[in-house]
């Protein structure tokens, strides 16, 4: 009978042992897989940021084209009315008639 319970015992603390070791490995395994998920979300955040940052980057430069193109447009259209004889000639008609005219008109 003592052998039984020795038998019993000697068996007992085996699976026990069993059952640390593999809650050890199993914490390990789940260490590491939280490890690689980190690194992975990281990676996804930085690769978000650096396309949002890609997409402003793109967005400025098109805005700056455009502002540009506008600013160009508004100076040629500009420099036209003043090259326009004719309408320069009717400016200074308008601006001549307004000071013939006086302060009372």
């Amino acid at each position: 009978m003592d052998d039984v319970i020795t038998r019993v015992v000697e068996i007992e603390r085996q699976c026990s042992a069993d059952v640390e070791q593999a809650e050890r490995e199993s914490a390990r395994n789940i260490e590491i897989r939280r490890r690689l998920l980190e690194e992975e979300a990281a990676r996804e955040r930085e690769r978000i940021r650096n396309a949002e940052n890609a997409g402003v980057a793109e967005a400025v430069e098109e805005a700056k084209k455009l502002s540009g193109a506008a600013s160009a447009a508004a100076r040629t259209e500009s420099d036209r009315l003043f090259e326009d004889p004719v309408l320069r000639e009717a400016i200074r008609k308008e601006i001549l008639a307004i000071l013939l005219a006086g302060p009372d008109a």
